[in-house]
């Protein structure tokens, strides 16, 4: 499998003002299959939307019905364990990536965040959690380096 994944489909990439233009015709008596039908997407993202929003679970900045469902670690927790990385970086302790992923393993273990079972089978975090962790990362001017198992971190 290639290190960058490629998306094959089209799921969690409709706008937000989309999903709410469509919601608040709804609201305004429409139904729902016929909103998702004119706007050209699936009927279950404007239902998902409303009910999240009765609820009060829609994220501000954005909104993704189905990618938030497979993470791990909320946004301050991986904040968290960056700036602790960062930290043993800036000592000169060099971290391999395997220890890198037992130490998310063990932040979440103390912050008693559910893991997938490989996690606990295996005593450390899988591969692609960090490849997305970081990812991510290098979107917040965190940038990750990887040189010989060997972690850096530089702005």
């Amino acid at each position: 499998m290639p290190r960058t994944y490629r998306r094959k489909t089209s799921w969690g990439s409709t706008p937000l003002e989309e999903i709410e233009r469509a919601a608040s015709e709804v609201k305004g008596g429409k139904s729902i299959r016929s909103v998702a039908k004119e706007r050209q997407i699936d009927r279950s993202t404007p239902r998902r939307y409303i009910k999240k929003r009765d609820t009060q679970e829609v994220k501000s900045v954005g909104y993704s019905g189905t990618a938030s469902a497979k993470r791990v670690f909320s946004e301050e927790v991986e904040k968290e364990l960056a700036e602790h990385i960062k930290k043993l970086a800036e000592q000169f302790h060099g971290i391999s990536p395997k220890k890198c992923r037992e130490l998310a393993l063990e932040l979440a273990g103390r912050n008693n965040i559910p893991t997938p079972s490989n996690w606990t089978e295996k005593g450390l975090a899988g591969r692609k959690c960090k490849q997305q962790h970081f990812s991510r990362l290098a979107q917040t001017n965190v940038f990750c380096v990887v040189y010989y198992f060997t972690i850096t971190f530089f702005r």
